[in-house]
């Protein structure tokens, strides 16, 4: 009990272990940049799609109870749990109320969108030393909590006014470690994964 968390939260993402058995998920890593701070006994883990994030949590549940008696394991999802098709905040509801109570579902649609939030763009690009297009960005991005943005990282990257080519997952992950417990984005998106809202 020393060394386990008090608090292991499967959410989507590679499953497969990086080098030395890191942590290869971006959603898994960007979330622990994120709370690692205020929830440090919570671990973030990457366990497969969607279907294989059910098995596998249940699987834990059972083992994982046994030998640490007070741990909590939480499941974690994007809000495209409907196999491609739209969800709206009822259907993320009805989910919630109908699925054990450990389960959890983003209100926004996926990470992205928590990451490509104007709040947060526009401190890492005061951070950089770089010149945010708010104008493009707010002609792109209309509809921050429902919109694909996972697909359109190049332009995300535009609206910063990158001119290189950087890995879009480096991006990611360099954007989560700007998100404080200050900011707005923080406070909405611990209310998605810590308090079931």
């Amino acid at each position: 009990n020393l060394i386990s968390p008090k608090r292991i939260i499967y959410c989507e993402g590679k499953d497969i272990p990086g080098i030395g058995n890191s942590e290869n998920g971006l959603d898994a890593n960007v979330l622990n940049n994120i709370f690692n701070e205020k929830y440090n006994e919570t671990i973030f883990v990457s366990s497969g799609g969607n279907t294989e994030l059910d098995q596998r949590s249940q699987i834990a549940i059972k083992i994982l109870s046994k030998v640490f008696s007070e741990i909590d394991i939480l499941v974690l999802k994007d809000r495209d749990i409907s196999s491609g098709r739209q969800t709206t905040e009822n259907d993320r509801q009805i989910y919630l109320q109908n699925n054990p109570k450990n389960h959890r579902v983003l209100k926004r649609w996926e990470i992205e969108n928590y990451l490509f939030d104007k709040e947060v763009l526009k401190k890492y690009c005061s951070l950089n030393s770089l010149n945010f297009d708010e104008i493009e960005y707010d002609k792109f991005v209309t509809d921050i909590i429902n919109q694909n943005l996972k697909d359109v990282t190049g332009r995300i990257k535009n609206f910063c006014g990158i001119n290189t080519n950087i890995n879009p997952e480096i991006f990611k992950i360099e954007l989560s470690k700007i998100i404080t417990q200050d900011m707005i984005i923080f406070s909405e998106l611990e209310n998605d994964v810590f308090n079931k809202n």
